[in-house]
């Protein structure tokens, strides 16, 4: 999975908060959505899979101190420490083509976007879709 972009509504949050000193709360736990249509930085054009009879659903990262590797290398990159596993599908979810983190579980704000390298169709009955340990990424962008 390439590095996560971070959405218009995180990256003013922060700028905000560094900024200005307007007051910002981070999220004590991430939840990670998985989308056929990835969404804009704005957060909005996405489809994310359906929960609907497919058993899908976000998967909850808590912001721990073991939760993520990093920072390394030149772009600061973070990874997650631990396979995130989803449920085994009930019915079909689609062409996955990419991943957010949510501050929660259902609706919330995105806050960061990124696109699969190689798309998943994921249909009833597969195996447990997973993203094994190190391959969600979030870096910052370099000149």
């Amino acid at each position: 999975m390439p590095s996560s972009t971070s959405t218009n509504f995180q990256f003013n949050q922060l700028m905000g908060y560094f900024l200005e000193g307007t007051a910002y709360t981070p999220p004590t736990s991430l939840w990670l959505a998985l989308f056929t249509t990835v969404p804009s930085l704005a957060g909005t054009g996405g489809v994310e899979v359906s929960t609907s009879g497919t058993a899908y659903g976000r998967k909850q990262i808590v912001s721990t101190g073991t939760s993520w590797n990093g920072p390394s290398g030149t772009n600061q990159e973070w990874s997650n420490a631990a396979d995130i596993t989803y449920n085994v599908p009930t019915g079909n979810w689609g062409t996955v083509t990419g991943a957010g983190l949510y501050d929660a579980e259902t609706g919330g704000n995105l806050l960061y976007i990124a696109s699969l390298a190689t798309a998943k169709t994921v249909n009833n009955g597969d195996g447990a879709p997973r993203v094994l340990a190190g391959q969600l990424k979030i870096s910052r962008a370099t000149c």
